[in-house]
């Protein structure tokens, strides 16, 4: 056998590979924790981004507007009214405020105003329909304007006012003492309910108008009122209360046609209030 001989440079070489060892089990755990702080604001980054793309920065950007609308109002008419002006953000429009801005604009019976994320708005606009015809001040002049169901005056008669008012009744004798019409304005809550009447009327068979051409309302010293009706081709009115329909309108007329075939002279108004036909000839009452 041959002896191992250790020299001095040996001894120390290995001595300084056992003091090494150590020294790189410190060093590791803070290379671990340094790398993963790296990771963890490059994961923050990465999802900060994604969280941009796809939610913020579409709605940072132009919005999409779509206006459903109806003649008499046009696009542009309809977003100033909201106050969107051109290029608004998705961010930057309040529905709320913007349905409740084109709700108070004349011509709109009801606005609606849904946001689609991310970029989509789309504004949805119903008419007001008009149900009357009556007189009112515009501009310092007395013009017909169109009322609605609700008794809200909003637009004007327009130059083919002779063909709408075949389809709907005109209105008289709303002025009062008290009561003054002016376009925009509404009706005192005692005559909304003609409106309302006339307007289920009209749903239920408008055909009924064509046949009337004034609905006058007369008014009575406690403040109520009762109805006249003046029929197109008779010279009888027709007195009715407020809760008339058009089964009523439509039997005073067959009721005015069988007396007009009769020759006899016809009444000067025809009293419906009580649900039976009370006949007027000359300031007289005669029963039928």
């Amino acid at each position: 056998m041959s002896d191992f001989v250790y020299t001095e440079e040996e001894v120390e070489v290995e001595a300084e590979a056992e003091n090494s060892v150590p020294a790189q089990r410190e060093v590791s755990p803070r290379a671990e924790r340094a790398l993963k702080r790296v990771l963890g604001l490059a994961a923050v980054l990465i999802c900060g981004g994604l969280l941009w793309w796809l939610f913020i920065g579409p709605t940072m950007s132009p919005a999409n507007v779509s206006v459903q609308s109806f003649p008499g109002l046009e696009r542009s008419e309809a977003l100033l009214q909201a106050r969107i002006p051109a290029r608004s953000t998705f961010a930057a429009v309040n529905a709320a405020d913007a349905q409740a801005l084109l709700a108070a604009h004349p011509l709109v019976e009801s606005a609606r105003v849904v946001k689609n994320f991310p970029d989509r708005i789309s504004i949805y606009l119903e008419p007001r329909r008009a149900v009357a015809v009556a007189l009112a001040m515009v501009n310092g002049r007395t013009q017909l304007v169109h009322f609605d169901r609700h008794g809200f005056a909003f637009m004007i008669a327009g130059v083919d006012a002779l063909s709408e008012l075949e389809n709907m009744p005109v209105l008289s004798g709303l002025h009062n003492e008290t009561l003054s019409l002016y376009l925009g304005t509404r009706l005192p809550d005692p005559v909304l309910p003609l409106l309302a009447r006339i307007g289920a009327i009209s749903d239920e068979d408008s055909r009924v108008w064509p046949a009337i051409s004034e609905i006058r309302v007369a008014w009575n010293d406690s403040g109520s009122f009762d109805l006249l009706l003046y029929p197109v081709n008779a010279s009888s009115r027709i007195r009715m209360a407020q809760d008339f329909s058009a089964q009523d309108i439509s039997y005073e007329l067959l009721i005015l046609d069988a007396l007009r075939r009769t020759g006899d002279r016809p009444p000067a108004e025809i009293d419906l209030r009580s649900g039976i036909g009370v006949f007027a000839i000359g300031g007289g009452g005669l029963g039928g």
